[in-house]
């Protein structure tokens, strides 16, 4: 349901006449309720278990999206996303705890890493599929179907045998506990070039193949890929193909950048999660936890990257909204890199071990 809404903004901006910013609203309201969610559900999920609020997460889900096909006002449809981004947060920290329960450390990491390339699958599912039955049946059709698909999976979740859990981990007091632009304009520039919604579905589908494509191949890597210099590196590549919707708007360009940015997205993503986990056991604080904060980390760049992407659009043009990005994300990337030095990661084990 996440990757669906972006071959539906721009119908949403033509049927509601909304703003570049109201529609740059409309995807960050997802993000602002996950920033203040994910981390809370992270020290939830150490506490209650991952299974339970797995199965609330999948129900909210489904209710979330009968909001989205069935509501026609534009603050109702922004809080059926807010609803979503709840749920999308309990997914992506109580689920992925889940996942880490049970088994070896290696086998914990391979599931979190595969998690990245099934979440690649859905999200090349997600717009082609909304962009195709929208255009077919109204944009009700499908946010109906997702929740009817939800509604079966909270079902399997509830009635499914239960996991055998990790051996416990020390638990600090929350004191002691105490990081998406490209789906915002470049569906409503692809819009602008005359493409069709079912073709800006299929594009953004194809963009979610090479996510899956990148991710299985760094899964493969495993302890080898999960390190900060990888990630880096992925942020690096990132920042050179923001260069190109920076330099033109031109139909090509755009493809070639939501290929590029999907595969550096993929990297980045497969790689995070292991060493969320890693680092969760290092410092000795819940898996659940630590996964909150990266979530929490990714949710607030998601609404802050539509929001100010939109109103600089809106004020100076698609192409001046990826040109602001392009030294950010190199710089990101450099930062990455140099973490992966041994001195960094002598401080870093040294931070670790006075937190304990």
């Amino acid at each position: 349901m996440q990757s669906a809404l972006a071959p539906l903004g721009p119908v949403y901006a033509e049927e509601l006449h909304l703003s570049r910013l109201e529609v740059g609203a409309l995807f960050a309201a997802a993000s602002v309720a996950m920033v203040v969610v994910a981390f809370p559900i992270g020290l939830v999920t150490d506490r209650l278990g991952a299974r339970r609020l797995t199965v609330g997460a999948a129900a909210l889900v489904a209710l979330s999206a009968l909001g989205q096909g069935l509501v026609h006002e534009f603050w109702l449809l922004v809080a059926s996303r807010a609803v979503f981004g709840v749920a999308f947060g309990a997914v992506w920290t109580a689920g992925l705890a889940l996942l880490s329960e049970g088994g070896a450390v290696e086998q914990r990491s391979v599931r979190l890493g595969a998690s990245i390339p099934v979440a690649g699958a859905a999200s090349t599912i997600g717009p082609a599929f909304a962009g195709v039955v929208a255009g077919q049946f109204g944009v009700a059709a499908p946010f109906v179907a997702i929740a009817a698909a939800a509604t079966a999976t909270a079902a399997a979740l509830a009635l499914g045998p239960a996991v055998e859990a990790s051996d416990p981990v020390e638990r600090p007091r929350l004191r002691h506990v105490l990081g998406s632009l490209g789906f915002l304009l470049d569906p409503l520039r692809l819009r602008t070039n005359g493409l069709s919604v079912a073709a800006i579905g299929a594009i953004l589908a194809a963009s979610a193949l090479c996510y899956i494509g990148a991710s299985m191949a760094v899964t493969r890597l495993r302890e080898r890929a999960a390190r900060p210099v990888a990630a880096g590196g992925a942020v690096a590549v990132l920042g050179l193909a923001l260069a190109l919707p920076a330099l033109t708007t031109a139909t090509v360009a755009l493809v070639l950048f939501l290929l590029l940015r999907a595969a550096c997205n993929a990297a980045m993503s497969t790689v995070a999660y292991p060493l969320a986990s890693a680092g969760a056991a290092e410092a000795g604080i819940g898996t659940g936890t630590a996964i909150g904060l990266v979530n929490a980390a990714w949710a607030l760049s998601t609404v802050v990257a539509p929001l100010a992407g939109g109103a600089i659009a809106q004020a100076a043009g698609d192409r001046a909204a990826f040109a602001v990005l392009v030294p950010i994300t190199l710089l990101t990337g450099v930062w990455l890199i140099a973490l992966d030095t041994p001195r960094a990661a002598r401080v870093l084990r040294r931070a670790a071990r006075s937190r304990r």
